[in-house]
């Protein structure tokens, strides 16, 4: 049930609807598709006048967050980290029942902030004090939970399963939700209203995106190794003229696959600790050089100070805002491990949309490597393996449900023992919480996950056109004028004794798109001075 509403005429943020809430209201459990990033989303909510709970599969944009809503209660602590004891565990929900009950806020209603991992706990505070139906649970970047399942499937089900059956108000929010062939496969999204917010087309800017294929013996850590090298030379990452004026970007953020490669650009290139933000997820904290620590990303935006370089991880950077007044991104694509494997028309719109600024000229602009990977399963072996696990997740279920009470509580222990290299092989069974009690069933996160990973491998990986192709229908937003963006391509592709004579024939018939030409730090800066010299 897909609705449309139209945001009115030049706005830019989701709070400068005073209709929008209101409207929302009339739904119980929904999607939001915001369809941009950036626009404020999670801010509308922490800002209203309602009691919320903003439920994030990342604790950097909660942490985040809470900074910067002083007044909201986050529910972690950093002393225990992946070790919760207990105790720790009883004295977060002591003060959470504390700040319930007293909240300190502008409309005097609670803004908890909370990991997926965590929610539960959350609803049972909630639950004792016979509060939870007066909350709006609000899952934002809910998208992650099929990028995450297939390495934290179990957590992820039990938590939508948890919270469907006891949250009577729920909102999933995303600007690049989860396609509508998977959200019908998983019964908590089945069937509910889906909300997409229509922006007014001049308030929207399109990403200005070069793609580069990686050759063979090219790496990340290779190409990385090349922008430390002529930073260091040149003293910027990239330039463009603005009103007249050259201007630089001195930062970078660099998105990457995994924390070894971070490790390994750290130390092959003498970085230290004062150039380097790391964004990665806890478990790896451990396995940075000496003098690095994860987080610290700058949060004020009125006074942005960040590093030279932002390092992110394909874990991190969902709802993370990055605050600076001239960071460049870099974006690198491979096939690595499955899943590490970026999904095309999720990740690559959310990291282009992390650069919160308008101040920062180079918020749009983004330079994608990329490598091929055809290493996929044939479509019809792959529908034949998964028919094959479809069967077998059936039969064994029914199994399950046949069985005596005591054979039933052998194969839940069967299940949740499994090794982790052992588990959603040859089915899809798992050991799921309904009513408070331990039972098998289906994971439908994690089928659609692989169904997911198989997609991207056989469509997008397989030919360097068609992940070029896809990159460009996951982020366009058809602003830029079509002659724009055919000389853009023309030139990225031309060799260089071509260029510049393509570049002033392209300029003299259409001085119309100077501003644009101008502005793009992927064409060489001396073409302009040598245009304007004659």
């Amino acid at each position: 049930m897909e609705k449309y509403y139209d945001m009115p005429k030049g706005c830019r943020y989701m709070s400068e609807d005073p209709d929008l809430l209101t409207y929302l209201g009339h739904f119980n459990k929904f999607i939001l598709n915001k369809t941009v990033t950036g626009c404020g989303g999670t801010s509308l909510f922490l800002n209203s006048s309602i009691d919320v709970v903003i439920i994030s599969p990342r604790l950097q944009a909660l942490k985040d967050k809470h900074e910067q809503h002083p007044d909201t209660f986050l529910f972690h602590s950093p002393y225990t980290n992946n070790g919760k004891t207990a105790e720790d565990i009883n004295r977060l929900m002591s003060d959470l029942n504390n700040y319930i009950n007293n909240p300190f806020s502008v409309y005097n209603k609670a803004k908890i902030l909370v990991t997926l991992d965590s929610c539960e706990k959350v609803i049972n505070v909630l639950n004792d004090n016979r509060a939870i139906d007066s909350f709006l649970f609000v899952v934002d970047e809910f998208q992650c939970l099929m990028g995450d399942a297939t390495f934290k499937g179990t957590t992820d089900m039990n938590f939508l399963i948890r919270l469907d059956s006891e949250a009577k108000n729920i909102c999933y929010l995303s600007a690049t939700p989860i396609q509508d062939i998977y959200l019908d496969s998983v019964p908590q999204f089945k069937g509910l209203p889906y909300i997409k917010l229509e922006w007014d087309p001049n308030v929207l800017e399109e990403p200005n995106v070069r793609e580069i294929q990686m050759k063979k013996d090219e790496s990340a850590e290779k190409i990385c190794g090349r922008l430390i090298k002529d930073f260091r030379a040149n003293g910027y990452f990239a330039r463009k003229v603005i009103d007249g004026q050259v201007v630089y970007s001195t930062e970078a953020c660099i998105f990457l696959n995994e924390v070894r490669s971070i490790i390994n650009i750290i130390v092959k290139n003498n970085l230290k600790p004062d150039e380097v933000t790391v964004l990665c997820s806890e478990g790896k904290v451990s396995g940075l050089p000496k003098g690095f620590k994860a987080g610290g990303l700058c949060t004020d935006k009125n006074n942005p100070r960040n590093k030279t370089f932002t390092f992110c991880t394909k874990a991190s950077f969902e709802g993370v805002d990055f605050y600076s007044t001239n960071a460049m991104t870099f974006v690198f694509i491979n096939a690595g491990k499955e899943w590490q494997t970026l999904d095309i028309m999720l990740d690559i719109p959310q990291i282009l949309g992390r650069q919160r600024l308008d101040i920062n000229p180079f918020r749009h602009d983004a330079v994608i490597y990329y490598k091929t990977k055809p290493d996929y399963l044939p479509e019809q072996e792959f529908r034949l393996q998964q028919e094959s696990m479809e069967l077998e997740t059936e039969r064994f279920i029914n199994d399950f449900n046949n069985a005596p009470d005591t054979i039933r509580e052998r194969l839940i222990k069967l299940v949740r023992d499994r090794a982790e290299d052992k588990k959603f092989v040859d089915d899809y069974v798992d050991v799921l919480q309904v009513n408070g009690k331990q039972t098998l069933g289906i994971n439908t996160l994690v089928q659609v996950a692989k169904w997911n990973q198989w997609m991207q491998r056989s469509h997008y990986y397989s030919h360097s056109c068609k992940l070029t192709t896809s990159i460009q229908s996951a982020i366009t937003m058809n602003v830029k004028p079509q002659e724009v963006k055919e000389f853009e391509a023309w030139y990225y592709a031309a060799k260089g004794n071509d260029r510049l004579k393509g570049y002033s024939d392209f300029r003299n018939t259409y001085p119309c798109f100077d501003l644009l030409i101008l502005q793009n730090p992927f064409i060489d800066i001396r073409y302009h001075s040598y245009l304007s010299s004659g």
